[in-house]
């Protein structure tokens, strides 16, 4: 398996460089009014109006910061109506990649409610990297709040 490396904090983070269609640099963002505060904003992503959610807002609590390694992670994402959509997550130290087998991944000996999204872990020479679940990472009312369900005209 070969994950794409993020930091959140102080902490490293990996995503399954199979879920990644592209990582995008940094780019001005337009900010939704009343949204929560992991929804760091939407940008035109090759035409489509894609959603951002701020992977370092989510894990801990204070926004990414903008930098030369922050960037824009864009995902596809399969709602529960079956439709296909484009999710951006924002995300610091997007710079090294990382191969892991199943076999060196340990499980999380604590597990903490409502972080479901929090799967195994694999220990190089820096220490851990924890492997966020794409599947979970949004609950029911964030991907409501991103992708509403379409309304009939008819």
């Amino acid at each position: 398996m070969l994950l794409l490396q993020f930091q959140a904090g102080t902490e490293r983070y990996g995503l399954d460089i199979e879920q990644v269609i592209e990582v995008s640099s940094l780019v001005s963002l337009r900010a939704i009014p009343h949204a929560p505060p992991e929804v760091a904003g939407t940008f035109n992503y090759r035409g489509t109006l894609t959603p951002v959610v701020d992977l370092t807002a989510l894990l801990t609590g204070l926004p990414s910061r903008p930098r030369m390694s922050t960037r824009i992670i864009l995902v596809s994402h399969e709602g529960a109506d079956g439709r296909s959509h484009i999710l951006g997550l924002l995300a610091e130290a997007v710079t090294e990649m990382t191969r892991c087998t199943k076999e060196n991944l340990q499980q999380p000996v604590v597990s903490v409610s409502g972080s479901s999204y929090l799967g195994d872990m694999i220990f190089d020479k820096r220490g851990s990297i924890q492997v966020l679940d794409m599947e979970r990472l949004l609950t029911r009312d964030m991907l409501f709040t991103l992708f509403p369900p379409e309304v009939s005209n008819g």
